[in-house]
């Protein structure tokens, strides 16, 4: 759901379109829909060596036919769901199986554990926020172009960086909660950490080369400068959040990052 914000182009809700609805659980006493691969007992994991999900091609490469995919993709909105609910170390691979409609059976023949599951997850979810920024800071950037002075400049772009963070509950707690579980536990944080670099780098790299466009040169390495922001915009929908009700989630990292922009920048000297 989001809060107060106009889905405009290049805006989070309108790129992804509604939240994918959740998974369809069975009716009491029936029998979970399984798939093929699920032919394991519901207490014994499939093998680790050869997981039933993948199969080889002739040039050793993996690949899951789709009815496969659409149930490792199942068990991973439900681990979505109980995550953002009850943390990454309160959610349990039976939570997750239940969500899911799923035995553990399916489960382990798709996943090894929790995990690879948090794992799977958090490359979905970074490499959605990835794909996102891509589209968003790869349209045309009309606002910036009209724009009278420095500072509506200035406005215009802190606009367009909103519209690359999402305002939405669940993908809110569910990027913290994987934040925190990579805090706590660094030996699987590495792949969070590859591609949250990746979306800053990216980030950085519009912000410096708009304000190049304009005439400004950042005082502090683009990076940082980025952290900054993220901090500011990411406080700013937290706020809204636990206001609840029509609270823009944009007011406070809008009042706040033009004017931060400006000033950790100054004239290009010519």
């Amino acid at each position: 759901m989001t809060v107060g914000r106009e889905q405009r182009p290049g805006d989070w809700a309108a790129w992804m379109g509604r939240p994918a609805e959740a998974p369809v659980r069975p009716a009491p006493g029936a029998a979970p829909a399984l798939d093929a691969a699920s032919t394991a007992t519901p207490f014994e994991p499939a093998p680790v060596s050869a997981p039933a999900s993948a199969e080889p091609d002739a040039t050793g490469a993996v690949h899951r036919s789709a009815r496969r995919e659409a149930t490792r993709q199942r068990v991973l909105d439900a681990a979505r769901e109980v995550f953002a609910e009850r943390g990454v170390i309160g959610g349990s691979v039976e939570d997750i199986t239940e969500r899911a409609g799923f035995t553990r059976g399916a489960f382990y023949s798709n996943f090894t554990d929790k995990d690879d599951v948090v794992q799977a997850l958090v490359e979905r979810e970074q490499g959605s926020l990835l794909a996102h920024l891509e589209n968003s800071l790869g349209m045309v950037d009309q606002e910036l172009a009209a724009a009278p002075d420095l500072e509506s400049v200035a406005a215009s772009l802190v606009d367009r960086l909103l519209r690359t963070i999402p305002v939405d509950r669940q993908l809110m707690l569910i990027q913290t909660e994987l934040e925190i579980h990579a805090i706590r536990r660094p030996d699987l944080s590495r792949h969070l950490l590859e591609i949250n670099i990746r979306f800053r780098e990216r980030l950085g790299e519009y912000i410096a080369t708009t304000m190049a466009r304009h005439g400004r040169e950042l005082l502090v390495d683009p990076v940082d400068l980025t952290d900054a922001v993220i901090a500011v915009a990411e406080r700013s929908v937290r706020r809204a959040l636990l206001a609840g009700g029509d609270a823009d989630p944009d007011a406070m990292a809008s009042a706040i990052l033009p004017g931060m922009l400006l000033a950790l920048s100054r004239p290009v000297e010519r």
